[in-house]
């Protein structure tokens, strides 16, 4: 009888995606919108001391700006300011749309952070560095080697990469 090799099937390194909840686009479509319908109601009402807005007005011009979200292949786009109300709406109706869903992978998106992996920000840590963040949080929790190797099999690791991370 011949044998099969079953570990050619088996990725542990998966627990993480296994693990993640699904991303829900429609609450950061929700969020999104409602920072489009402040800042039109912030604009209506002239309300420009507002920590934190998409837009400035000056000299009849409104700059508006949303970081990681590409109109007219901007992420920052200047309007009539007589215009600046229907293009709001429009971008509200957009939005619900989904026609801005491929930008909301990130639910930092709707809050205007810039995306993952853009100038200024981190890229995702790789295993063997989360196990090395494991292995830092329990020394500074005093943790055994034997406390700290069972979080590390915990978390997926192989013998190697344990030895790796307590190196």
């Amino acid at each position: 009888m011949a044998k099969i090799d079953l570990s050619k099937f088996i990725d542990n390194n998966l627990k993480a995606e296994f693990d993640a909840k699904p991303y829900d686009v429609s609450k950061d479509r929700a969020k999104l919108i409602k920072r489009f319908e402040a800042a039109l109601n912030q604009q209506q009402s002239g309300n420009s001391k507002v920590p934190n807005k998409l837009w400035k007005s000056k000299n009849g011009v409104v700059e508006f700006s949303v970081p990681s979200l590409t109109i007219n292949g901007a992420t920052t786009n200047y309007i009539p300011e007589g215009q600046f109300g229907g293009f709001i709406t429009a971008l509200i109706e957009l939005t619900g749309e989904g026609e801005f869903d491929k930008y909301l992978t990130i639910s930092d998106v709707a809050k205007g952070v810039a995306p993952k992996g853009s100038a200024g920000t981190r890229p995702p840590k790789t295993f063997e560095q989360k196990l090395k963040s494991t292995v830092a949080a329990a020394k500074r929790f005093g943790w055994t080697d034997a406390q700290t190797k069972t979080a590390l099999k915990d978390k997926g690791a192989t013998d190697e990469q344990i030895k790796a991370a307590l190196g």
